[in-house]
């Protein structure tokens, strides 16, 4: 049996909020047997009378479009470049596997209408990338929210593969408990930045299992006052820890985009002759930046200090070495 006006107006903003946008409207004879799909037996100046109640609320607006001689609603809502970011942000995400992305993506989906939904639904842009393997890791990740917000630590067991695919566990197959203080994206993944008792370390968190809110309150927060999250986070390649250090770098003109994105805006470049500049930043030494640097060539080179200088030659030489004997290992 319907229900009161009040249910029959609820019929009509669904119908318009599913069905119509900009460029996409309804007629009112599409408008009134949807009404009689849910038992209201209507005339068009009962629609008009709705509309008007619906127009009275803030943030919505019932639009008429005479070119199509049909209506549509305006909302305070997301606007579609919005939700198309939210989308391919879920959808670029390698925390979280596939059969998750395309939950999520669905919930989304469902905040607006069909038309804009279609142009949307993106479920197949990543399909051929690596996803984590960890269906839980979403829901169970919460719980470092949580831990951070009420400022406790966490327990979790961490994991990696083998050449086998099988897993196997860090810290002796013991549980870590850590205090919270942090999580970043850097590269489609997830990391917890955390004090484990002695120093600040990363977690990537499709790689834990089993994280619950451990009932300790967090230690480290004093250290934590001292760290500039977000200039660490520029710091750190691929999220390996080492020795920070700053270093000078000359790099070719080109590479400008790449010297600020890294390290952010702020950076200072100094030109050195016409096709040239150099930088001081803040890194981690360790393997990863070694590679980082030797990835462009002979557009970026390392300048000062000497000794860091010094291992970026060892770590050349390294490699030059192992591949003298014809591939063979």
């Amino acid at each position: 049996m319907p229900g009161q006006p009040f249910d029959r107006i609820a019929v009509l903003y669904n119908y318009l909020f599913h069905n119509t946008s900009k460029g996409h409207t309804v007629a009112v004879a599409d408008i009134l047997t949807n009404y009689r799909n849910h038992g209201y037996e209507l005339e068009i100046k009962s629609f008009y009378r709705d509309k008007d109640v619906l127009n009275a609320l803030d943030g919505i607006e019932i639009a008429y479009d005479h070119r199509t001689r049909g209506y549509w609603m305006k909302t305070d809502g997301f606007e579609p470049y919005e939700l198309r970011l939210i989308v391919d942000s879920i959808q670029s995400s390698k925390f979280i596997t596939q059969n998750v992305a395309n939950r999520i993506t669905a919930k989304v989906l469902s905040l607006t209408d069909r038309n804009t939904g279609a142009t949307l639904n993106r479920r197949s842009f990543v399909a051929g990338h690596i996803r984590s393997m960890n269906d839980s890791v979403v829901k169970d990740a919460d719980n470092l929210h949580i831990a951070i917000q009420t400022n406790r630590k966490v327990r979790f067991k961490y994991f990696h593969y083998d050449r086998e695919k099988k897993k196997w566990y860090s810290h002796n197959n013991e549980a870590y408990v850590v205090s919270p203080f942090g999580l970043l994206w850097n590269d489609g993944n997830y990391y917890l930045y955390a004090y484990d008792g002695e120093k600040f370390r990363h977690f990537r968190v499709d790689r834990m299992e089993h994280i619950t809110v451990y009932p300790e309150p967090r230690e480290g927060a004093e250290a934590f006052k001292r760290i500039d999250l977000n200039a660490h986070q520029a710091e750190v390649f691929n999220m390996f820890t080492g020795t920070e250090t700053t270093v000078k770098l000359r790099c070719a003109n080109h590479l400008a985009d790449v010297i600020l994105e890294q390290f952010g805006k702020d950076t200072m470049l100094i030109p050195d002759g016409e096709d040239d500049f150099t930088v001081s930043v803040p890194v981690q030494i360790s393997k990863p930046f070694y590679a980082w640097a030797a990835g462009f060539g002979a557009d970026m080179k390392i300048l000062f200090p000497q000794a860091i200088v010094n291992e970026m030659r060892a770590f050349i030489q390294e490699l030059s070495e192992m591949y003298k004997d014809d591939g063979k290992m």
